[in-house]
């Protein structure tokens, strides 16, 4: 009889994604979303982006998710029109409104047509925009002196990106790029005057008195406008200071003084990936390259945008370049390590902090990189040591703590974990990550009403934090408190509406609170948008039957039965 079914709570796991994975095609992005559509989907029903094999516009068939950030997404591809790949960046279709659409293909259309102006070989070329369906989207390809070539051919693996790149951006590589924010002198000095301003300038740079150098640096340029340093140093400052736009204007000056300077040009760089005009940057790459092919420093600030972008084999062998050139670089071979390790490619990315750590066996963040990796791998044990070593080495370093922390959780050494998170947060109280890191380990010790806390310090900090949301949800609900969790549940679906997940608790709560009507109208959402999860199923049968529709719930009940031997099937 269906009134005997017992109700079935899709929890989630207390954990780190606090959600549950049913039976369809995965959705490429494995890290944040995780969600199975139907198999004959295009695009993802949770996060909106396309899944693999999905033809953009009939001709750019989806591979691999490359890289992911804030609000966009890149993604491999094949041009099935000409018969190489490409790289597509799209919006994120659940996060950007019409206005970020236009804005988008607006600058799509601007970089198209400043690719067709740059004939550089090796240059990476904006071909094709457009939308298709939710996705607005451009195209990008390298480009030889015989046109628009094929990138280098995909692997048949497919990787997915499941940590998010942390390769820091060229202004914050200290002795990476020496000429890009220092002064850089390449002319014969002038005869001195009577007051000598631009060594007053670089002093007051040196001293990281960038007020002060600003002002001194305009006043070398009042007494000789031609000074190519004076400029230069200008352009620094103003980055510095946080006048990006100044600062072009600044170095575009310089090089119109002498346009054969690669350091001008990976100046320049660094500034244009301030602004986030990254076809722009990698054309001044291009440039100083061109005029020294041996430029340690284009070729590495090359490959860190490209790693950004997504561009994951060209950037490593930008690396590669890089190091033949000045293998004593540490701050590439951790780029490269980072690159690797995005996409979970770990014994190398391993080999390559291991270098690094060799150059620089004092940088707390190369310890914790190297503990990161090797988490990732599954050996918690012998990560916890490097992360105590990065403590060690820069104990006021949050981040250090929380992935120390984060080392004991999955040992389940949780009380432990508790003080790493605990000291973490008394480090950078707005850690939204550790508060709810700690939270599910509140959980797990049954320590409830703590838990609870730390979500809400969590959704304090970052309140589209959706997990925290869910967790808390699903905890407030396992302690009768259904009013309070339906509320969490109602805030999870305002972030993300096709939670499958949420929407199938969120009907529990209702249930419980003798909402029939309302947790039929929540269930149907689940098996909406989950038709192959049979939780969903069972539940809304519960539901059915309470209201008297006997033969609907039957349905519901067989339906689901059907689809728990499916999946048994598919697991034997």
């Amino acid at each position: 009889m269906v009134d005997q079914l017992l109700l079935r709570r899709d929890r989630g796991k207390v954990g780190e994604k606090g959600r549950k994975t049913p039976m369809g095609q995965l959705c490429l992005d494995t890290e944040d979303c995780q969600f199975q559509n139907r198999d004959k989907a295009r695009f993802c029903a949770r996060c909106g982006i396309p899944l693999r094999g999905t033809l953009v516009q009939g001709r750019y068939e989806i591979q691999a998710l490359a890289s992911k950030d804030r609000a966009t997404v890149t993604l491999h591809a094949v041009d099935r029109h000409e018969g190489y790949a490409v790289t597509v960046r799209a919006l994120l279709p659940k996060q950007a409104g019409e206005a970020e659409r236009e804005n988008f293909l607006q600058d799509a259309q601007f970089a198209m047509a400043l690719s067709s102006r740059v004939q550089e070989s090796g240059s990476i070329h904006v071909t094709d925009y457009g939308q298709d369906g939710p996705l607005a989207f451009l195209v990008k390809s390298e480009f030889s002196s015989n046109g628009v070539q094929p990138n280098p051919p995909l692997d048949d693996d497919d990787d997915e990106v499941q940590t998010q790149l942390r390769v820091p951006t060229p202004q914050s590589h200290p002795g990476l790029i020496p000429a890009a924010m220092q002064p850089h002198v390449t002319t014969p000095d002038p005869p001195p005057p009577s007051h000598d301003w631009l060594a007053q300038a670089n002093r007051a740079y040196e001293l990281a008195d960038y007020d002060q150098a600003l002002a001194a640096y305009e006043a070398a340029i009042a007494q000789d406008g031609m000074s190519i340093e004076a400029w230069s140093g200008k352009g620094a400052t103003l980055l510095h200071l946080g006048h990006p736009q100044e600062a072009l204007l600044a170095y575009d000056h310089a090089l119109s003084l002498y346009p054969n300077d690669p350091d001008l040009w990976n100046s320049r760089a660094n500034v244009l990936h301030e602004l986030h005009r990254y076809d722009e940057e990698m054309y001044c790459y291009d440039q100083a390259l061109a005029h020294d092919p041996n430029y340690v420093f284009a070729w590495s600030g090359r490959g860190m945008t490209l790693a950004e972008q997504g561009h994951t084999e060209e950037a490593l062998l930008a690396f590669d370049r890089a190091l033949v050139l000045d293998p004593g670089q540490s701050v590439i071979w951790q780029a490269m390590s980072d690159t690797l390790y995005s996409v979970q490619r770990y014994d190398e990315a391993l080999l390559a902090i291991n270098r690094a750590l060799a150059l620089d066996t004092n940088n707390a963040a190369l310890w914790d990189t190297q503990g990161n990796i090797l988490r990732r791998m599954k050996k918690p044990d012998e990560a916890l040591p490097l992360h105590e070593k990065a403590t060690q080495l820069d104990p006021n370093n949050a981040m250090a703590w929380f992935d120390k922390a984060n080392d004991l959780r999955d040992m389940r050494r949780f009380a432990e974990a508790l003080v790493g998170y605990d000291h973490a947060l008394s480090l950078d109280p707005t850690l939204a990550g550790a508060w709810y890191n700690r939270g599910n380990v509140l959980a797990a010790l049954h320590m409830y009403e703590d838990a609870l806390e730390s979500y809400d310090h969590a959704l304090e900090y970052d309140e589209g934090l959706i997990s925290a949301w869910y967790n808390k949800g699903s905890l407030l609900h396992e302690l009768g408190r259904h009013a309070e969790a339906l509320s969490a549940f109602d805030r999870a679906l305002a972030v993300d509406a096709h939670y499958i997940a949420a929407w199938n608790n969120k009907g529990l709560a209702l249930f419980a609170l003798g909402r029939l009507d309302e947790a039929l109208a929540a269930l149907d959402q689940a098996t909406s948008f989950a038709p192959d999860e049979p939780d969903a199923w069972y539940n809304k049968a519960v539901v059915l039957e309470k209201l008297g529709r006997g033969q609907e719930a039957h349905s519901c009940q067989e339906w689901a039965h059907s689809l728990e031997q499916q999946a048994n099937r598919v697991r034997t």
